[in-house]
């Protein structure tokens, strides 16, 4: 970073700071420098001014600067090597663009991206079908399905929690279900039709803030998909809770 981008980026942090009004000064932080991030006032692999220099020259806590900087890191604006200092990255992977126009999958949409995805399960059980899923798979209320739930990542990083309702005979052996369930229906000659989808938000709850590891509430994206076979038989209907600051979705490819 130049001198003059230096003072550029302080002069304006004084100036949102001061105008932060109701806003917690670290969240009012971090927003000003994404909006230099967005109006290129700060450049990939330009170096921020140290956290003593943050403080002294803005007026504001070293816990105050950490914490916005730990949330710029954590969201994957910034990187920080021992002896050189704090500096932007690229953010142009930052978001997942992810099509509800074909069944890809969340893993497939990853991989065509050029990045990596992983799945970390939390349950794989037998449940009765309540009215609601019932309904959305074309089976009898209290039938058994199979109840999947597990968080996706994005290079190591949780992006979102997905429960996924199956009917039972479309798995023959759960524990056999890997990074991908679409991969698996593909591996057992399962063929995929239509994908119904809608989105929605809300406000993560605490159970979905500790899956993602967040450390405050944020809104959320909602996607509940409807999967059919080539039949045109329900055979899986999702719900999937994702961060609204890494996620876009296009409704065509």
């Amino acid at each position: 970073m130049s001198m003059d981008t230096n003072q550029q980026v302080l002069e304006k942090l004084k100036t949102d700071l001061a105008q932060a009004g109701t806003m917690p000064l670290y969240l009012c932080f971090n927003e000003s420098v994404r909006h230099a991030l967005e109006t290129g006032i700060l450049q990939d692999g330009d170096f921020l001014p140290s956290e003593r220099q943050f403080t002294e020259i803005l007026g504001i806590s070293r816990i105050t600067v950490r914490k916005a900087l730990a949330r710029l890191e954590e969201d994957g604006h910034i990187g920080r090597s021992r002896g050189y200092g704090t500096f932007i990255k690229k953010a142009t992977d930052a978001r997942l663009a992810y099509s509800l126009a074909g069944v890809k999958g969340f893993s497939r949409e990853v991989m065509l991206q050029g990045r990596k995805p992983d799945t970390l399960w939390i349950s794989r059980d037998q449940v009765p079908a309540s009215a609601l899923i019932a309904s959305k798979l074309a089976i009898t209320e209290n039938t058994p399905v199979y109840m999947l739930k597990r968080i996706h990542y994005i290079d190591t990083r949780p992006m979102s929690v997905a429960v996924s309702y199956v009917i039972m005979d479309a798995i023959r052996d759960v524990g056999e279900i890997g990074v991908s369930l679409y991969d698996y229906f593909g591996r057992n000659n399962i063929e995929l039709g239509a994908l119904q989808s809608r989105v929605s938000a809300a406000m993560s709850d605490a159970e979905t803030l500790q899956a993602l590891q967040l450390k405050e509430a944020m809104p959320l994206l909602i996607i509940k998909q409807t999967l059919f076979d080539g039949q045109n038989r329900p055979i899986e209907y999702s719900e999937s809770f994702c961060r609204s600051d890494m996620y876009e979705f296009v409704s065509e490819d």
